[in-house]
């Protein structure tokens, strides 16, 4: 799918859906999926700050400028890891750039994607490729005793980010630089620029 530079299309919270089509619309009488040209699956979208904002359901937090897709979370993901704030992975070359799995179904590294909300494996949603993300950071903290501002920023284990203790070299496994400070002693979400730019836009 192209990038829709212009998703006028879009009335509804992107981290809020959670849908059985790829439009999100069904007909009402059989259920079946009824089809629109501007949202399909692999749509993908850049928003403004405001346009982020506008578009998120505050309850599963607000979301921030960058690049937005539509996708389809692979019907073998777990689904206790695809939740707001993690790190999803491509489910493999076969199925396409636009479907995701939970990072424990993944290829660590391969085009790491945050979801937005809670998605069933099987439906439809958006997730967050590019710009300033919210990622849900490590049990009972990251690693790094003094997180900071531009520390390089890793998935690990069930999706989740880690802050580790000797900042390294970016590596498969790093998503972005901290754009918020992570918290050493519980789990919280902090803000990431990614930095994966995707290589395939199709």
């Amino acid at each position: 799918m192209p990038l829709n530079q212009s998703p006028t299309f879009l009335s509804f919270a992107l981290n809020a859906c959670n849908d059985a089509s790829p439009s999100g619309v069904t007909d009402v009488v059989t259920g079946q999926p009824i089809y629109i040209g501007d949202l399909d699956l692999g749509v993908y979208f850049d928003l403004t700050e405001a346009e982020a904002n506008s578009l998120s359901y505050t309850t599963n937090g607000t979301l921030h400028s960058g690049r937005y897709r539509r996708i389809l979370v692979d019907s073998g993901a777990t689904a206790a890891y695809v939740k707001t704030g993690t790190i999803g992975l491509l489910a493999s070359a076969a199925k396409g750039v636009n479907v995701i799995t939970s990072y424990d179904q993944g290829t660590a590294g391969l085009r790491p994607v945050v979801f937005l909300n809670v998605i069933t494996p099987g439906n439809y949603g958006f997730v967050q490729e590019l710009g300033d993300a919210t990622v849900l950071g490590k049990t009972s903290g990251v690693t790094n005793v003094s997180p900071a501002i531009g520390d390089i920023i890793n998935s690990i284990a069930t999706g989740v980010a880690e802050d580790l203790a000797t900042p390294g070299s970016i590596i498969a496994t790093t998503i972005g630089m901290a754009l918020t400070a992570p918290n050493h002693t519980s789990t919280t979400s902090f803000r990431v620029l990614l930095e994966n730019v995707p290589v395939v836009q199709g």
